[in-house]
């Protein structure tokens, strides 16, 4: 049976409502469609009837709840359904059935009902926002008067009265609260509405008012014990007039319950409510208007610090953490009235004002490791960002706020000094536990790049004395080190781009001072040497224009690379060092070094291809000065990973293993051949390249490493020269790859043709044309011959871009555009063959789509007209439909990859004249999609 046709009634709403709940009864298949039905019915015409008619206390709870929810919701969305003559009776019905619960609750304590009762003070909330403007102005009053007073009979005991109290409390909650989902009115009338809730707050705030003087007047044991009505009265208030605070009341309508709030936050039942409420009260920015309130209630704040003090020796971290943030909201709202506090001449304020200070020094330094024994410190960081922001933000910052300013900064140094060191039980946290204190540490990274423009070099200063004196005085306290260490990474990572201007980086006595302590500090363990090269990494640029202090810089790194612990810091660390400076002199060291690591076997695979990158660096920095050292490190170095490629190649079995080794190795190699190319770029583009040429000139040697072809590379320091003698040796092995895998293992050929991808790009990087030569001819042979072995399920993505990349790289000679023509032709046809397949083919290979259109596109972009020229009208308009099977396909960088190769393919069509019929032919088709493609370039715009 179809569930969704079972019409809105409520003998069949109180059915599914009961079945869907008896789990027992209902199979898994019908409940999604039960659940449907429900969400249906509620919003139907029909639930304004049958949802009163399940508010009936002889049936199910669960019927009684949904009937409940039913109501809410038809009040909620769909208030226009009812006309205005029934108001009146709307809201007499619905106060009428809550009262019915209100009084069952007297007699009743079973949760559910008080969640129906809930549901009801929800909607009547909503009902009164509806109606409050004009037909039930008084709603407020009616609410706090008629419900308390709904009890005639005098024996009633005085719980019985408390406990519908609550319900006018909840209430009067959650008028501001329904307020806030009132999404489906104008603006204009949220507006009144909320003016009138505002206008009305005196008649809430007497009312609670009443009920907190009245509290006073009863015993202490009976106030505060949770088992009290009383308790939970006064609980409910606090949550109301948070609500309320939260809604917009401020701080002058709400002066009396301030005091109560600073009273119950002393209690430990009460302390989340009380401590929330001041906290949305002092978060208000419209408490500026009132200053001398706040600094009525400065001394108040101070108190909370013998709070402070008892949660944190109860360990009580959540404690400590709601606490935080009730200071914080203080402090962060009220920074100018602190600033104009502070210059007021009056020593009183002064005195508090340090003393608030002080607290949130305390907050900061809070004891203990965090996050394992605290996790409030981390919360005040946006105070100090907020004090140095405001700082700044005054037009001409007075020399008397910097000057009483900057000693808590020197101070908030010395608490990062300690919250930065790593625990003693550190490595036997959780996974979880470093990752929070990573990002921790960061925050304060960040907290000091704030303060660069407030106390600038004396930061730096202070931080290298500390460092010097630790090393000589205290050399075996290696978390103390490892903490400033890190504290000046922080600052000198931001040298170059800080403009603060009291900061003057002219003098970097501070950083070569550093660079000479690295051979004085005991390395005794992981973390202080994973820490300094993280720091020596930071100083690429400056090593660049200090090169007398490298050798100290590089001897760290050649250290850390020898430590399993910290490979992976020394690579990064020597990879921002070559990217800024010219290591040619180290070259030696620095490769023997990183294949002593790659040989060694405890290097991770990604940071294998990082080292590689590096040699590479290396070994292209080496070919100016020293050619042929440079070629015999470069076939010491490949010569192992060629000759193990070429066995996995020959292997007639491969598993997961042989297949991640294959595919590690294509990285590796691919890693080498970019880097030695781009790191020419880079020669060339600071003019190294002049003293390339007449080095290269005085070698009389020649890199032999071609075989097959018997072709030789003269001395010559052409960087890619070396990468297309390398490509021809290995394309053989490339191609044994290929035919071993092609019907089994799709994954090694991706990653073949990327490793190729990635070395033909740093080709096309290049400006300078492809040489001339029996290589570059043999490669590009090679290469074609490799796409021809391929079979159409094997064309994948990085197939169709190494394909582009031969069309670009070699396509202006003429020598080669018989051959070339030939290829893109051969990938049109593949490409076309795609078409044969039925959509979820598409769906689950939106890559090859993705990248055969953006292959198209760019050579179309970069006017390669000739190629396309090769394809007659039958062929254009398979392409057209390709492109329109593509558009159909959910993947967002797949439309655009689509769509701009339309884009492009349509200016294409104009500009030859040869092909004006095929677009009058095809009009009506290119409308179509130029449509398509119009919409869904703009959204990705805008």
């Amino acid at each position: 049976m179809d569930i969704s046709q079972i019409s809105y009634n409520t003998e069949n709403a109180e059915k599914i409502v009961n079945e869907f709940y008896t789990t027992s009864q209902v199979t898994n298949e019908f409940k999604p469609q039960l659940d449907q039905w429900l969400k249906s019915a509620q919003n139907s015409s029909e639930a304004w009837s049958f949802g009163w008619d399940l508010i009936d206390m002889k049936k199910s709870a669960n019927c009684q709840f949904y009937g409940a929810s039913c109501i809410y919701n038809k009040v909620s969305k769909h208030f226009s359904d009812v006309p205005t003559d029934q108001y009146d009776t709307l809201k007499n019905k619905l106060l009428e059935k809550l009262l019915l619960y209100a009084t069952s609750l007297l007699d009743n304590k079973n949760q559910q009902i008080r969640f129906i009762q809930r549901k009801l003070n929800s909607t009547l909330a909503k009902l009164a926002l509806y109606l409050i403007q004009d037909q039930w102005q008084n709603c407020i009053q009616d609410i706090i008067a008629t419900i308390p007073n709904c009890i005639n009979e005098p024996d009633k005991h005085e719980d019985q009265r408390n406990q519908l109290i609550l319900i006018v409390i909840d209430l009067l909650t959650l008028l501001p609260e329904e307020y806030s989902s009132l999404s489906n009115l104008n603006k204009l009338k949220r507006t009144q509405i909320n003016s009138q809730l505002k206008k009305n707050f005196h008649t809430i705030k007497e009312y609670l008012l009443n009920l907190f003087n009245s509290f006073n007047t009863l015993p202490t044991n009976i106030l505060l014990s949770t088992s009290s009505l009383y308790f939970n009265m006064i609980e409910n208030s606090i949550k109301c007039l948070t609500s309320w605070i939260e809604f917009g009341i401020q701080m002058d309508q709400i002066q009396q319950f301030i005091d109560y709030m600073f009273v119950y936050i002393y209690n430990d039942s009460l302390f989340d409510q009380s401590a929330e409420c001041l906290t949305s009260l002092f978060s208000s920015e419209d408490n500026l208007k009132y200053t001398n309130s706040i600094f009525k209630y400065m001394p108040k704040i101070l108190e909370l610090q013998n709070l402070l003090t008892k949660y944190i020796e109860e360990k009580d971290n959540d404690g400590c953490v709601v606490l935080t943030k009730l200071v914080l909201a203080f402090g962060e709202n009220q920074l100018s009235v602190i600033f104009d506090g502070f210059l007021s001449g009056n020593d009183q304020v002064k005195q508090i004002l340090l003393q608030f200070m002080n607290l949130i020094m305390n907050l900061t330094s809070m004891p203990g490791s965090f996050p394992v024994d605290e996790e409030s410190s981390d919360l005040t960081f946006v105070f100090w960002y907020s004090l140095q922001d405001t700082l700044l933000g005054i037009d001409q910052v007075s020399n008397d706020l910097q000057t009483i300013f900057r000693p808590f900064f020197m101070n908030l140094l010395e608490i990062f000094i300690i919250k930065l060191q790593l625990a003693n039980n550190y490595d036997d946290w959780t996974d979880e536990e470093k990752e929070r204190l990573r990002c921790y540490r960061i925050d304060i990274g960040d907290t000091m790049v704030y303060m660069i423009s407030l106390i600038g070099e004396i930061m730096l200063e202070f931080l290298m004395k500390r460092l010097v004196s630790c090393i000589e005085n205290d050399s075996d306290n290696w978390r103390i080190q490892e903490a400033l260490i890190y504290m000046l990474q922080s600052v000198v990572s931001e040298l170059n781009e800080s403009c603060s201007p009291d900061f003057s980086y002219s003098n970097d006595v501070y950083l070569v001072n550093f660079v000479d302590l690295l051979p004085k500090i005991k390395y005794t363990n992981k973390h202080i040497l994973s820490t300094t090269l993280l720091a020596v990494g930071s100083l690429g640029s400056w090593l660049e224009r200090n090169p007398s202090v490298l050798p100290n810089a590089i001897s760290l790194c050649l250290l850390g690379l020898k430590t399993e612990a910290v490979t992976q810091s020394a690579s990064f660390a020597l990879k921002d060092i070559i990217n800024d400076c010219d290591l040619s002199s180290f070259a030696d060291q620095i490769i023997s070094t990183c294949q002593e690591a790659l040989k060694a076997g405890f290097v991770a695979q990604n940071y294998e291809n990082r080292l590689m990158s590096i040699i590479g660096m290396c070994l292209s920095d080496l070919l100016i000065i020293e050619y042929q050292k440079s070629i015999n490190w470069l076939q010491n170095l490949i010569e192992p990973y060629i000759i193990k490629l070429s066995e996995l190649a020959q292997l007639k079995q491969t598993d997961k293993n042989t297949q991640s080794l294959t595919c590690h190795i294509l990285n590796l190699l691919s890693q080498l051949m970019s880097s030695l190319i781009q790191r020419q770029q880079n020669h060339n583009s600071t003019d190294i390249m002049t003293a390339n040429d007449s080095t290269a000139s005085s070698a009389n040697t020649s890199f032999q490493i071609g075989i097959g072809h018997g072709a030789m590379v003269n001395s010559s320091n052409d960087e890619r020269a070396i990468v297309n003698s390398l490509l021809i040796k290995l394309i053989p092995i490339y191609k044994q790859i290929i035919t071993r895998n092609l019907s089994t293992d799709l994954i090694i050929i991706d990653k073949l043709f990327e490793s190729i991808s990635v070395t033909l790009s740093s080709n096309i990087a290049s400006n300078n044309p492809q040489p001339e030569n029996e290589i570059t001819e043999a490669i590009l042979n090679e290469l074609i011959q490799m796409f021809y072995i391929l079979n159409e399920n094997s064309w994948r993505k990085y197939a169709y871009e190494v394909c582009r990349q031969i069309l670009i790289i070699w396509w202006k000679n003429d020598k080669y555009k018989n051959n070339l023509e030939n290829l893109f032709l051969f990938s049109y046809q593949n490409a076309m063959k795609l078409m044969t397949r039925d959509m979820n083919w598409f769906h689950d290979h939106t890559d090859v789509v993705e990248q055969y259109c953006t292959c198209l596109a760019k050579l179309l972009k970069s006017k390669y007209y000739d190629l396309f020229e090769k394809l007659n009208e039958e062929s254009l308009v398979y392409l057209l439909k390709f492109a329109q099977l593509g558009l159909q396909l959910p993947e967002q960088y797949t439309l655009r990859a689509v769509a701009t190769f339309i884009e492009e393919f349509v200016k294409f069509t104009k500009i030859k004249n040869n092909l004006m019929e095929f677009l009058e032919q095809n009009s009506q088709s290119l409308m179509h999609i130029i449509m398509i493609v119009s919409c869904i370039l703009k959204y990705f715009i805008y």
